[in-house]
């Protein structure tokens, strides 16, 4: 019987059918890093499935990003959190993940060791699929021809997935992020298959835009910073989540979102997301909350006084009335 994990070395999390990856059992194999989980990981996600012949289908995904730990300097904001990216696997069809600590330990794997040592030690993999561009191992040693080689020489059967295009490009997480960065938002969405959001809880915030009439809810993040658009005032769909799902989206309201430091008001530039729901009143503090912005209303700004900023957020506000026809 082959060797199970070493929970000494390797630090992991299995969600789903923990029996599915526990008795060992031969499983249908997917690996990567799944950020966002968008179309292009949605297509791997298919094809697992239509190359398993009915074994239980199991996602290896890594965290923190291994981008992040290896190039600390160079940071890359997640297009999901954790939690969420686990949830849509699963809602995928996906009996099992397996979330991996990547750590710089785990990183001196070579693409050998990473498949000799450490899946077929401890995953039951008879099919795998990976994506057309996976790597893995020290340096990015193993691509689709080690991997593909040692299926052959390991006894699973291999398949790469080819490539989603979207707009003539191949969907990836780097577009993504560069087109949130950009307020491309339907751009985002083509690539994602969904609309881009922030999730979070609602915090307590300094009850400022309450005094001025425009009640916000703060949203508060339980991870890492998140992706984030550029500094700015946007229209944006709000829902209000009860429980931990987010698959369906009760309770769709419209907003005005501001994501910045709040230069006027605010002190030690703290970043601070916020909505204010339009015609909604209501004690949400710890609610899940997922914002969408939609559309770019303006930029950050500082004005002389409270005054001229409650003028212009009565601008924001009729300027996402009018964008979102109430």
């Amino acid at each position: 019987m082959a060797e199970r994990w070493d929970k000494n070395r390797w630090e992991f999390a299995i969600f789903g059918r923990t029996e599915v990856v526990d008795s060992h059992c031969p499983i249908a194999l997917t690996i990567g890093n799944f950020d966002g989980v968008h179309r292009g990981h949605q297509h791997v996600i298919q094809t697992l499935k239509q190359f398993s012949d009915g074994l239980p289908l199991v996602a290896l995904t890594f965290d923190p990003h291994p981008a992040n730990v290896l190039f600390p300097s160079l940071t890359k904001p997640a297009i999901e959190p954790l939690t969420e990216r686990v949830q849509m696997l699963l809602r995928l069809g996906l009996d099992a993940v397996v979330v991996q600590k990547f750590t710089p330990e785990f990183a001196q794997l070579s693409a050998d060791e990473f498949i000799s040592e450490y899946l077929l030690k401890n995953l039951g993999v008879s099919k795998a699929v990976i994506g057309f561009d996976f790597c893995y191992g020290t340096q990015r040693q193993g691509d689709w021809e080690h991997f593909e080689a040692a299926g052959k020489k390991f006894g699973f059967a291999a398949r790469r997935a080819e490539p989603l295009s979207v707009d003539g490009a191949p969907v990836s997480s780097s577009r993504i992020r560069a087109a949130v960065q950009s307020a491309e938002f339907s751009l985002a969405e083509r690539l994602l298959g969904r609309p881009f959001a922030l999730t979070g809880r609602v915090v307590k915030g300094d009850q400022r835009g309450r005094e001025m009439g425009f009640p916000t809810a703060n949203l508060g993040f339980e991870h890492d910073l998140p992706l984030l658009p550029p500094f700015g005032v946007y229209a944006a769909n709000v829902s209000i989540v009860d429980g931990e799902s987010s698959h369906q989206l009760p309770n769709l309201l419209r907003g005005v979102m501001n994501c910045g430091v709040r230069p006027t008001i605010a002190s030690g530039l703290k970043l601070q997301i916020e909505t204010h729901i339009l015609d909604f009143s209501g004690d949400i503090y710890g609610k899940k909350i997922i914002f969408q912005p939609q559309k770019f209303i303006r930029t950050e700004m500082k004005f002389s006084g409270l005054e001229q900023l409650k003028m212009q957020i009565q601008n924001d506000v009729r300027e996402a009335r009018n964008f979102f026809g109430v």
